[in-house]
């Protein structure tokens, strides 16, 4: 009995030992803890599940390797961080998987039957150490098990991973740096060189908070960004040092504001000046005529000329445009590009100098000295913030000098105006320490609207710029008037009753264009149609057709045929027109944002009769969308109709007659400022 005893005993212990191997084994290949065979029949439920996202990706940082950006207990991925809490993720890092992902977490990862590389391009390096590296990449900074070289710090780098490991790190080390002049999806432009930029380059904030930027973020006109390049491309931007910004890079259009390009540039200097193109310079005396074509010498050497006055406070006439004062002449430099299309001239000067000439040209110097001072802080705020993004980057250029952006050099310079920038220098406008959108237009109708007047009813309205009455009374203050809040001008009746009557409260109301009117006798349908087709092909989400079933789709506009109806029918907060339905006896068309609606409604032929009877010609666009319609009709037929509104201009942000209006009523610039930019703070650049 002794002998079996211990014969049935050695028995157990081996079955004992062979269950517990197949337990440990199981518990390797599946979830911790749990047999093979339970994992394989989650995965095939997820497979057979529709609402679970089969994603292939590679396994990079989980917990003691993963760092900033990445949430606690979530693996960071190829394709991103996902919660995914399981001690698998440790086991398959730097490998290849199947993840089976719903509601944006991770519920299983199967291993990929054959690893192939992985590679993570343009990898920045924070911090080396012996046995791991700090890298940044895709918005996450983690940790990888693999030993550079210190002086590899704060580089890019390619990093290739297979199989659990990684394999390769190879630092990029080859750079260029210079005066940034152009930018483009392609390419950017250098003093020296246009230098291609690959499929994947990535700009990278190294100052501040470190973080990923994109390519309009880079500071066109400076050379704080050090570019680094492979195989001759630009893979990546490293922008090294926040630049204190004082100059401002300005294109000039041609002719009377006629376009970008010029055919030919015909200037002279007030004092010497100089052209450099390439290596080569050639200096020019005062008064000296100088003509350039595409075709001219200078450009053997190079696509970029620069002229340069020899004293600070030496100005350049351009003969070949025509503007509203008599001589068209520029402070700082001008540099004539060419480019495939014609020439493209560019100043660049002091931001305050450039104000110099832009606030006289969009508010009259006879205004009150308060009302200019609070002009120029929105010019100043809003050329600023093109300058933080370039709104030209392709051609080197913060603005142009056109209704584009803001009028620059159509008007001399005034002492007036030049006083009030001087005593606002460097004051900015910002909302979360950002430079706001200091929009601003000429007249008000009583009330001003927000951004959903340009961008569709989708548009999120910036807090600065909401919808307001331009009075110094607001809807409730006064119980013995009715005063409708903003919102309220969305109505229909509350409206036309508004735009009827003439409020003396409002700032603006004895301004000829606080109220205006427009009649068209015979509207003029093929007018209509080609302007119907213009604003398609222009913006096509904001013009739209009517199908069979009713519904409205962007939609190449046909014909209207008989007209039959004109309607607003939405309204913005302040009452400016959102949307106007166009109907036709062939064709229906709804037609979206303020300038599409004073485009179509205008037919180019009549005037406008202001408030005060004095009357304007209209060839491009009614005064505004604050506006409502009445029709005269013959049966069926829209035989004529009459437009009746108030106010100039977009109605966004700060007017400029209400800002007049209220320095003469005793209020200061930053009192104006604060009314039209509720919530904004003042500060100064330099």
């Amino acid at each position: 009995m002794g002998k079996r005893t211990r014969i049935w005993g050695k028995t157990i212990l081996i079955l004992a030992g062979l269950f517990l191997f197949c337990l440990i084994v199981g518990r390797r290949q599946g979830e911790p803890g749990e047999p093979e065979d339970e994992k394989a029949e989650r995965i095939r439920e997820y497979e057979r599940d529709e609402s679970v996202e089969k994603v292939q990706t590679t396994l990079l940082a989980y917990g003691e390797w993963a760092a900033d950006g990445i949430p606690e207990d979530a693996v960071l991925t190829t394709e991103g961080a996902y919660p995914y809490q399981t001690a698998e993720a440790e086991t398959l890092l730097y490998k290849q998987v199947t993840a089976y992902i719903r509601d944006g977490e991770i519920l299983e990862v199967a291993e990929a039957e054959e690893q192939t590389e992985t590679l993570l391009s343009n990898l920045f390096l924070l911090e080396t150490g012996e046995d791991k590296i700090l890298c940044f990449w895709d918005g996450c900074s983690f940790y990888l098990p693999f030993r550079v070289s210190g002086e590899d710090r704060e580089q890019v780098a390619d990093v290739v991973l297979c199989d659990g490991a990684v394999r390769e790190c190879r630092v990029k080390k080859e750079k260029v740096t210079g005066k940034l002049l152009g930018v483009t999806k392609e390419s950017v432009s250098l003093p020296d060189k246009t230098y291609p930029l690959a499929d994947d380059t990535v700009c990278y904030r190294l100052y501040g908070e470190f973080q990923e930027i994109p390519l309009t973020e880079l500071a066109i006109g400076y050379d704080n960004t050090d570019f680094v390049l492979e195989d001759g491309r630009v893979c990546a931007c490293l922008v090294g040092s926040q630049e204190n910004m004082e100059k401002i890079r300005v294109l000039i259009q041609s002719g009377n504001y006629a376009g970008r390009y010029h055919e030919s540039v015909a200037l002279t200097g007030d004092s010497d000046f100089t052209l450099s193109c390439g290596e080569e310079t050639q200096a020019y005396g005062a008064g000296e005529y100088l003509e350039l074509t595409a075709e001219s010498a200078y450009f053997e050497n190079g696509d970029r000329i620069i002229l340069t006055p020899s004293v600070n406070t030496g100005r350049l006439t351009i003969f070949s445009i025509q503007r509203g004062r008599e001589r068209a002449d520029y402070r700082g430099s001008l540099e004539i590009l060419r480019t495939p299309e014609g020439l493209a001239v560019i100043n660049e000067l002091p931001l305050e100098e450039y104000l110099y000439g832009v606030t006289p040209s969009e508010m009259p110097a006879s205004y009150p000295e308060e009302s200019l001072k609070a002009q120029a802080v929105c010019a100043r705020t809003y050329a600023y913030g093109n300058m933080i993004r370039a709104g030209l980057p392709e051609l080197g250029a913060h603005v142009d000098d056109s209704t584009a952006f803001q009028v620059y050099g159509n008007t001399e310079e005034r002492a007036e105006t030049t006083a009030a920038v001087k005593a606002t220098k460097g004051e900015l406008l910002l909302y979360g320490g950002e430079p706001i959108s200091a929009y601003y237009y000429s007249t008000s109708c009583g009330y001003g609207t927000d951004l959903r007047a340009w961008n569709g009813p989708q548009e999120e309205t910036l807090p600065y710029l909401g919808a307001k009455r331009i009075s110094d009374k607001a809807a409730g203050e006064d119980q013995k008037e009715d005063i409708p809040a903003p919102g309220e001008l969305q109505e229909e009746a509350a409206f036309e009753a508004f735009i009827r009557s003439r409020p003396s409260d409002c700032y603006e109301s004895g301004e000829a264009w606080y109220r205006w009117q427009y009649t068209v006798d015979t509207p003029d349908i093929a007018e209509m149609e080609e302007r119907l087709l213009q604003r398609y092909q222009a913006h096509p989400e904001f013009i739209l057709t009517r199908q069979k079933g009713g519904d409205y789709i962007s939609q190449k506009p046909g014909r209207i045929g008989t007209l039959q109806a004109l309607t607003i029918v939405r309204r913005n907060p302040g009452g400016s027109a959102a949307q106007l339905l166009i109907e036709g006896s062939e064709g229906s068309y709804l037609a979206e944002t303020e300038y599409n609606i004073r485009y179509l409604l205008n037919n180019g032929a009549h005037p406008v009769i202001r408030g005060d009877g004095s009357k304007r010609d209209s060839p491009l666009l009614l005064p505004s969308a604050f506006l409502m319609i009445e029709l005269d009709k013959t049966q069926e037929t829209v035989a004529g109709y009459t437009v009746t509104g108030g106010g100039y201009g977009h109605g966004i942000g700060m007017s400029q007659n209400g800002a007049k209006h209220m320095a003469l009523c005793g209020k200061s610039a930053e009192e104006i400022l604060r009314f039209f930019y509720e919530g904004s703070e003042t500060d100064t650049i330099y």
